[in-house]
């Protein structure tokens, strides 16, 4: 009998993720952790609203000079005793949160940051930004190109039959829920990237799916606008359908990349 060939021991798997953040910490350091950085927020929300509390004239001033920018002197009315406290308590609160918001961002990625890998910091930074930029993006569509036909056409219809006598508690809501949601609706093409990111649709899925899209697109914009006018229902179907053709790049690009699957061994060449 021929002696067994002695065999060398495979060499040792390499770790399929590197752990690139700080040391480790128990159960009770992140909790401690957690609750002073919530604590930091809290305080720089508060600071925030206070500010916003203390400049609530000129933020509303802010607001109606959309209105004013069509009708000069366009002026708001109180319908109620409460109306003047609740617009001041919307504006801090809303006011406080947007001041804050660099704190509060720092605050949430200094917490998650150190305990992701190289590549998921290289996934995460560009998300978060993307989200800020196109949040902010949306908001400002809103406030200078939406807000100013939109109000324009609605308080000049009908005009030399009808007075515009506008509360300020309507109002203020009408600008805070068009210039918020449209906001919102801009990060389509963020959804769209972390669809795909996780795999649940593909680029070539999304471009093949836009005349479904296109109907979709007019819900989301009825749902957004408070007015059932068509002037304002357009001017955000417009930019969305655009931005879903941003969104089917943002998919292409980080989606996962398909790999053939391997032949067996021993298979003929």
């Amino acid at each position: 009998m021929s002696a067994d060939p002695i065999r060398e021991a495979p060499p040792p798997l390499a770790p399929t993720f590197s752990y690139a953040g700080g040391p480790e910490m128990t159960l009770m350091e992140h909790l401690k952790e957690l609750r002073n950085r919530v604590l930091v927020c809290a305080i720089a929300l508060v600071i925030g609203t206070l500010i916003s509390f203390l400049f609530w004239e000129t933020i509303l001033g802010w607001l109606l000079a959309p209105a004013r920018e069509r009708i000069e002197d366009f002026r708001v009315s109180s319908f109620s005793p409460t109306d003047r406290i609740s617009i001041i308590v919307k504006i801090g609160l809303y006011g406080g949160l947007i001041v804050s918001s660099p704190v509060i961002i720092y605050e949430l990625l200094a917490f998650i940051v150190p305990g992701l890998t190289p590549k998921e910091k290289r996934l995460l930074l560009p998300g978060i930004a993307g989200t800020i930029l196109f949040l902010m993006g949306g908001m400002a569509f809103a406030y200078w190109v939406i807000l100013p036909a939109s109000l324009g056409f609605l308080l000049e219809l009908g005009s030399k039959e009808i007075q515009n006598v506008t509360g300020v508690k309507q109002y203020v809501d009408f600008v805070i829920r068009i210039v918020f949601w449209v906001g919102i609706a801009f990060e389509l093409p963020m959804v769209l990237a972390l669809a795909a990111r996780l795999g649940l649709v593909r680029a070539k899925q999304l471009l093949s799916f836009w005349r479904y899209a296109v109907i979709l697109i007019f819900i989301i914009a009825a749902v957004v606008t408070p007015t059932p006018d068509p002037i304002t229902q357009t001017m955000v179907a417009g930019p969305l359908f655009f931005l879903y053709f941003v969104g089917i790049l943002f998919a292409w690009a980080v989606q996962p990349k398909r790999t053939e699957p391997a032949e067996p061994e021993g298979a003929p060449a």
